[in-house]
């Protein structure tokens, strides 16, 4: 993934998007912080992924570590106990 500041986009509009019609997702950053990304459309075919851009996805989208067991904690060993609906 590349960066361009958003003076840089706004000059330079034409080659961000041949950079992103390549394939390439682009962050945009106001005085250096990321505010927006610009990435490719995805057609109807798969779109396969670098082992950085996966890790990178699954790290985002992953669930709170103490998800498992506070669940756990609140529902106890079984649901027979619940009415049913």
């Amino acid at each position: 993934m590349s960066s361009v500041a958003s003076r840089d986009l706004r000059n330079h509009t034409a080659d961000v998007l041949r950079t992103v019609a390549g394939g390439t997702a682009v962050t945009v950053t106001v005085n250096g912080s990321p505010v927006a990304e610009i990435r490719p459309i995805r057609s109807g075919r798969p779109r396969f992924l670098t082992k950085a851009d996966l890790v990178e996805i699954v790290a985002r989208h992953q669930a709170d570590a103490g998800l498992t067991s506070e669940l756990q904690h609140l529902a106890g060993e079984t649901t027979d106990d619940l009415d049913p609906m």
